[in-house]
């Protein structure tokens, strides 16, 4: 792979990776604040949403950071070694958390009693949108499986090339 292409992948991600660091200690506590300021009666759920946000955010940053070592590999020529293979099950583990914490959301939010100082839609909303990105997530997850599935056959044939040659 070439090295400018890696490069800029690699800016990419650590973009990403400090955003989401910044979405966790600034942007997500100040939200959650702000609209406790606004609708008291959500101090009851800020605790469980903020924390979910927080943890969902932290998985998708294990995915960042996996990701990174991955495209370290490729642009080092090493992808096609058993040890790449630890990454991408670590990148699949990753994505299943944040799975789990969006279906442990919509699990909450389908039971918990949230108030609503309009017509309740943001709750709908919030609850719609945990199952969608809960179904998005394992799929996600499983098109990474399909790809660990590929890169365990291509670093088999490379060892069998390995030794023809």
């Amino acid at each position: 792979m070439r090295r400018c292409v890696v490069t800029v992948l690699q800016v990419l991600l650590a973009g990403a990776f400090a955003a989401a660091l910044f979405a966790q200690f600034i942007v997500i506590p100040r939200t959650a604040a702000d609209q406790v300021a606004l609708f008291p009666p959500y101090e009851s759920v800020r605790v469980p949403l903020v924390t979910a946000a927080i943890v969902f955010v932290a998985c998708l940053q294990v995915a960042l950071v996996t990701l990174w070592a991955l495209l370290r590999r490729a642009g080092k020529g090493t992808v096609f070694e058993h040890s790449a293979l630890t990454w991408a099950n670590v990148t699949i583990g990753a994505i299943l958390a944040a799975a789990v914490v969006l279906a442990g959301l919509f699990v909450y939010v389908t039971f918990a009693d949230i108030p609503s100082p309009w017509d309740g839609m943001e709750v709908i909303g919030l609850w719609l949108g945990s199952a969608v990105g809960t179904v998005a997530a394992i799929g996600v997850a499983l098109l990474l499986f399909v790809g660990r599935h590929l890169l365990r056959k291509a670093i088999a044939l490379r060892s069998e090339m390995d030794e023809v040659i």
